[in-house]
């Protein structure tokens, strides 16, 4: 999370330390902070999908047992999603991702994160609210 709020904050920063425009697009032919807007903009959808599902989700468990389990399973989901980013781009304390990945990391990562919550979204989508009920 840390990791992608530095992100999110050097691409705010960006245009102004250049001197251009306070906004950066997503532009799939542009230059690597385009193609990072892109995939941020990418794992925004996708987070924003999750949460819509996980409304619906919530919304048909009610309150109890089940809305509990549930709830503890999103919360080490989230622990194992940070966790298979962690290993998909492991850095020592202290090292520079952009140093160790190079400058599509910001773009890579968040990609990354989009696919893996886009997995999610599915399965919660196909578990709960479009399986048949017993």
């Amino acid at each position: 999370m840390r990791i992608l709020l530095l992100v999110l904050a050097l691409l705010a920063s960006g245009p102004a330390l250049a001197g251009g425009d306070d906004v950066i697009r997503c532009n799939p032919d542009g230059n690597q902070r385009e193609l990072d807007q892109c995939a941020a903009d990418e794992l925004a959808a996708a987070d924003a999908e999750l949460n819509e599902t996980w409304r619906q989700v919530l919304a048909r468990a009610g309150e109890g047992v089940a809305r509990d389990r549930l709830e503890a399973a999103q919360r080490l989901w989230i622990q194992l999603r940070d966790a298979d980013l962690e290993a998909r781009f492991p850095l020592a304390e202290g090292q520079d991702p952009r140093v160790m990945y190079g400058s599509m990391y910001p773009m890579e990562r968040a990609s990354a994160r989009a696919a893996l919550t886009r997995q999610r979204n599915e399965w919660l989508r196909a578990t709960f609210l479009e399986a048949e009920s017993p």
